[in-house]
């Protein structure tokens, strides 16, 4: 009986690991790794835990997917996010000022936050 208590329970951790890992955002960085780090040592990209607290504080909806590009010398956080009613957003943040360049996808007006 213990064995199989013991089996319970390893396979109950295993579960509950992947469906943490599964549930986190997936984070796709097109550039090298060096480059990246370097970019956020400059100041030219603000850390990824900073873009989570901006979007917690301008947006209502969950991340689930993030890409950081660079194109003509401008770092770009693309973000996927979805909003309470599963509808799915796209938001552009400038890296570095983290501002919102752009934003489409349907339901805007349940998913932007207004400071009152």
């Amino acid at each position: 009986m213990k064995k199989y208590n013991r089996f319970l329970y390893i396979f109950c951790f295993l579960f509950l690991l992947a469906f943490h890992v599964n549930a986190a955002p997936q984070l796709e960085i097109d550039e090298d790794h060096d480059e990246v780090m370097h970019a956020v040592q400059q100041g030219l990209i603000q850390p990824f835990s900073a873009l989570q607290e901006k979007v917690a504080k301008q947006l209502n909806g969950r991340i689930i997917k993030v890409e950081l590009d660079e194109d003509d010398d401008v770092w770009v956080y693309e973000l996927k996010l979805i909003d309470p009613n599963n509808n799915i957003v796209k938001v552009e943040y400038e890296a570095r000022t983290l501002t919102i360049i752009e934003i489409k996808g349907r339901g805007l007006e349940n998913i932007i936050k207004v400071n009152e």
